[in-house]
Parts: structure tokens; sequence; C-alpha cells
């Protein structure tokens, strides 16, 4: 497996993704979340419980993708998106 990148992004140009369905791609996530803005980055993590991480070009666009983002529908399943912590 590759190393992640999103070390490279500051926090405030990163977003948090919960909820995600099983059998989630990185793939899928990004087209979900480039309909905000073009992503630098993006990793899904976990094995039973996914979860993502999204890397925007400036801490603008990860705050409007969390906006506009925040509770639609992938696969099936509600996102939750909120700021890096």
């Amino acid at each position: 497996k590759g190393k992640s990148n999103l070390k490279r992004f500051e926090p405030e140009q990163r977003v948090w993704v919960g909820g995600l369905a099983e059998g989630t791609t990185w793939k899928e996530l990004q087209e979900h979340m480039n309909q905000s803005g073009a992503t630098k980055w993006v990793e899904v993590r976990g094995w039973k419980t996914l979860t993502g991480a999204v890397a925007y070009g400036s801490a603008e666009e990860a705050t409007a993708a969390i906006a506009s983002l925040h509770g639609t529908v992938l696969k099936g399943a509600a996102l939750q998106c909120d700021a890096w912590e």
C-alpha cells in the first residue's frame, strides 16, 4: 500500500467524512466530493466502520465542501462531513 500524502495539506484544507457505506472506494468518494470542488487527495480508512479523509487546495474549498456535502447520500449512506481535528 502507498503512503498517505494527507500530511502535505494543512488541517484547514482537510475534511473528515463519516458514515461511508461498506465497500466505498476512494475513487467513489473522490467523485462525490468533487461536486464541491476539485479534491487534491482522497483516502478511505477503516475496515467495518469506514471514514474518509479528503484534502482540497484551500481552506475555503474545504469549508464549502463541508457546508454543501454534509448529509448528502453516497451508495445509500448519508455522509457526515466535518472539519479536520
